[in-house]
């Protein structure tokens, strides 16, 4: 269970908690934090545990400040200086990794545009997700490639999107007619020029195999052999794109980094 579904799993029930379970949530992630899938990073798994007894000082003291001097805490290898008891609490609600937050949002977005298009021949057959930091705000772009349209609708938004990678200065006019073949109406065309950073990850998904009866947990990420059916690396249109970018890595965006 991730430490997000902990929070959400049921939402009047959790909104309801007053300060004491709130505490005791707390500490049960502290003490198992493999089990709520905290990101996996020895510093962040330290930090975890003083956070929290700082919060429980504060609640004894029911005092939002502290006397003393600031927390340093450590998320993903940046320090963090907590002082007050909501910069705390937000330090926890800040653990958002790929595992507990940003796959399982792809897979609820798949599941959703399956039970609003009401037709399987309408939903996406590619979701692709980016995270990245802007300033000390992370961003999330989430969306999909067409469903299988007639040839003339399709045709209509390739031209669309290409126009889109050209105004951005990620496509060349004298590409135009290689945008059948490589700027293709994939579910990354739609990033623009916002992703600037070498933060930058993402992942690809087949909503069609992701949501597949065989798969127990959809929200889980897929294990290394799963992913290949599952999920896709970056595809011919991507490769161009995405180094145009900026300082883009593509490996954060192959399935098996994810």
């Amino acid at each position: 269970m991730s430490i997000h579904q902990a929070f959400h799993k049921e939402m009047k029930d959790t909104f309801k908690l007053d300060a004491k379970k709130i505490v005791e949530l707390f500490d049960d992630i502290s003490a198992r934090l493999d089990y709520y899938e905290v990101i996996n990073d020895l510093p962040t798994h330290k930090s975890f545990s003083k956070v929290v007894e700082r919060i429980k000082k504060l609640q004894e003291r029911k005092s939002v400040c502290p006397d003393g001097d600031l927390l340093v805490v450590s998320y993903q290898g940046t320090d963090f200086e907590l002082e007050t008891l909501f910069d705390l609490v937000g330090w926890i609600f800040s653990d958002a990794t790929a595992a507990n937050y940003y796959y399982p949002l792809a897979i609820l977005y798949c599941q959703w545009c399956r039970m609003l298009s009401a037709n399987s021949k309408k939903e996406p057959q590619m979701v692709q997700i980016t995270w990245f930091s802007q300033g000390s705000t992370k961003q999330v772009c989430i969306g999909s490639n067409l469903d299988t349209p007639k040839r003339p609708r399709k045709d209509a938004a390739r031209t669309k999107r290409f126009d889109r990678l050209l105004k951005d200065d990620l496509a060349r006019e004298d590409e135009r007619q290689k945008s059948y073949k490589h700027f293709r109406h994939c579910s990354s065309s739609r990033l623009g020029n916002k992703v600037m950073l070498a933060d930058a990850r993402g992942v690809a998904v087949k909503p069609f195999e992701a949501l597949g009866d065989e798969v127990a947990n959809k929200f889980k990420v897929p294990n290394t052999e799963l992913r290949i059916t599952l999920l896709e690396d970056p595809c011919a249109n991507c490769k161009i794109v995405l180094p145009r970018l900026g300082n883009i890595n593509l490996n954060n965006f192959t399935v098996l980094n994810l």
